[in-house]
């Protein structure tokens, strides 16, 4: 009796009828939405397309250009399974069809399109297009070199009075990526640079990188750089007339803090100089005089003009340079073999022979009186040389004089080695 009175309790509480309404209203909803609801349509939006490249790739074929492909989809179905999120975009696989491609070029491809996930319980009706045109091509990479381009008014880089020097690049090279028909139609690589007005001053500046072919255009439309700009430098040099002079190496000690004196024909000659420095230099070194060609026999030396800035004004294809040898002399030493440095990493038996002629050293005639046979040194480097047996091999020797003496070594010397 009891269980019997608290059912018609609950039965007589309002809030405890209506929840069981609700719950109830609930489940008669879902049953008519799951098996009653009618079929209806919806286009997905932006769905994924993917470019199935199993078959190009045997040919070594690749796509280019762009590979982010999408479609809208249109499905049907009841409206509970294919209303978001019950379906989205990445419920829904687009493959473009490539079963056909296996040369270069443009290639139209069939879109297919189906459940992602292997459901069944919607329709797929169509995408927005039924195909997409794809460029596919075999990949070529090559390095090559940029050359500079400068562009002006009329064709006027410098203004009057001045002249250009040698255009610099901060990068001489760049890497070019892309698919080989076009890669292989690019003749060369320019750094461009456009000009207002004439310079007066040095330049530098960031220059676009352009790809030409040989018509000199550039549509490439697939082809990728490495780097896109260099800063290219354009030198503005202007014309002075400056003192010849040269300059010296391996000289000894002695000699550096007292150099020998010279003289230069022509004394003077008009050169090309940056307009950075035009107001501080005075002198041009037309050559380098080096010590071991020097001698109280030889010391007589031509630079040709070619080598030097000299302005096209110039009137000089040729400096003459003699080098002040009176105070010198010349004595000639025979070094014994046992007094050869070896340098011999590999420890092999080698057999060298003493050099091939006498050493000439110069100095004063005090300086050459003082000298010792132990001041004289000679070092043969035999780290790369590969002789086989029974073969011989001429090797340089290196000859020297302590720096102290005030003397130098005049010519070049060898040795003959055998294993």
């Amino acid at each position: 009796m009891k269980s019997k009175s608290r059912l018609y309790m609950l039965l007589d509480n309002k809030k405890v009828i209506f929840a069981f309404s609700f719950l109830a209203a609930v489940a008669i909803w879902l049953m008519v939405v799951i098996n009653v609801s009618p079929e209806t349509t919806r286009v997905i939006k932006d769905v994924k397309v993917t470019i199935d490249t199993t078959v190009p790739s045997q040919f070594g074929l690749e796509v280019f250009g762009n590979e982010n492909y999408t479609v809208d989809v249109t499905v049907s179905g009841k409206k509970y399974l294919i209303s978001s999120p019950s379906l989205e975009a990445d419920d829904i696989s687009v493959v473009a069809q490539t079963n056909n491609v296996d040369s270069a070029g443009v290639r139209t491809l069939t879109l297919k399109a189906e459940a992602a996930n292997g459901r069944n319980d919607y329709t797929i009706k169509s995408t927005s297009v039924k195909t997409i045109d794809v460029y596919f091509d075999t990949p070529k990479t090559l390095q090559m070199v940029i050359e500079p381009s400068v562009k002006a008014p009329a064709g006027k880089i410098v203004a009057d009075g001045y002249s250009a020097g040698e255009v610099n690049l901060s990068e001489t090279s760049v890497t070019v990526s892309g698919p080989a028909t076009e890669v292989n139609s690019i003749v060369k690589v320019v750094a461009e640079l456009t000009l207002t007005s004439p310079l007066a001053s040095n330049k530098s500046a960031d220059a676009t990188l352009k790809l030409l072919d040989d018509s000199g255009k550039g549509n490439f439309k697939y082809t990728t750089l490495s780097i896109d700009s260099v800063v290219l430098t354009i030198p503005v040099l202007h014309t002075k007339e400056l003192k010849t002079t040269v300059t010296f190496k391996n000289a000894p000690d002695l000699y550096v803090t007292a150099p020998l004196t010279y003289t230069v024909s022509p004394s003077t000659e008009f050169f090309d100089i940056s307009v950075d420095e035009y107001e501080s230099t005075t002198e041009y070194p037309v050559g380098v005089v080096d010590f071991r060609n020097l001698s109280p026999s030889n010391h007589v030396f031509y630079f040709s003009a070619e080598d030097t800035a000299i302005a096209e004004s110039g009137e000089t294809d040729e400096f003459y340079v003699d080098v002040n040898t009176d105070a010198l002399s010349q004595d000639y030493y025979t070094i014994d073999v046992g007094a050869i440095t070896l340098t011999n990493p590999t420890a092999k038996k080698y057999n060298v022979s003493g050099l091939n002629k006498s050493v000439v050293v110069v100095g004063s005639e005090k300086a050459l009186a003082a000298l010792t046979d132990g001041d004289i040194h000679v070092q043969v480097d035999l780290t790369d040389v590969e002789i086989a047996p029974g073969q011989m091999e001429t090797v340089p020797a290196t000859v020297t004089v302590d720096v102290a003496t005030g003397c130098w070594v005049y010519g070049t010397y060898t040795v003959d080695v055998s294993l």
